[in-house]
């Protein structure tokens, strides 16, 4: 795939091609090892949620990974995380997520994110959006906590009424 390089006003790479060429590159597990956590995290979710690469699973976590968040219940005991994965994107259009936030510690990373999609059925566009936080130890996730705003997906795939958190926070039951 090739890549148009973008700079800045000092010649340095903008954001935007920094983030083409880290997609363009084939996979490599022992890159993880040496990147900021901000990156190995951006990097998770560029190769599983947004390339779909389900090998790159067992790469990215441990078989120890305590993972937490709406999708974890359904990834524990008898399903693979990569089969949750799987299933999510059957739901839903190209996936791009950008993180717009993140802090560090020394084996922590926290970041909000944005995750762009759209709806396969009619093509509309829509945003999600998130947090993770995540511990990782020589570039891998060993622990990752994460929400997702699942219900305003299922709302714009047209699982759940327009309105449905509203309708509910009233008491009213969805019908």
């Amino acid at each position: 795939m090739a890549v148009r390089k973008s700079t800045d006003h000092a010649g340095h790479e903008t954001p935007a091609t920094q983030r083409a060429l880290l997609l363009a590159a084939s996979f490599d597990p022992e890159q993880t090892a040496n990147m900021p956590l901000t990156a190995v995290i951006q990097r998770w979710f560029d190769e599983v949620w947004c390339k779909g690469n389900l090998k790159a699973v067992s790469q990215f976590l441990t078989p120890e990974t305590e993972i937490s968040g709406a999708v974890s219940a359904l990834a524990e005991p008898e399903t693979e995380y990569a089969e949750v994965v799987a299933a999510v994107r059957n739901l839903l259009g190209p996936i791009r997520v950008t993180i717009t936030h993140a802090m560090e510690t020394e084996d922590w990373v926290s970041a909000r994110l944005i995750a762009s999609t759209s709806n396969p059925e009619d093509g509309t566009p829509f945003e999600i959006s998130g947090q993770v936080m995540a511990r990782i130890e020589n570039g891998k996730i060993v622990e990752m906590h994460s929400n997702m705003d699942y219900f305003h997906m299922f709302e714009m795939l047209g699982q759940l009424p327009p309105d449905a958190m509203a309708i509910c926070m009233t008491g009213e039951r969805l019908k």
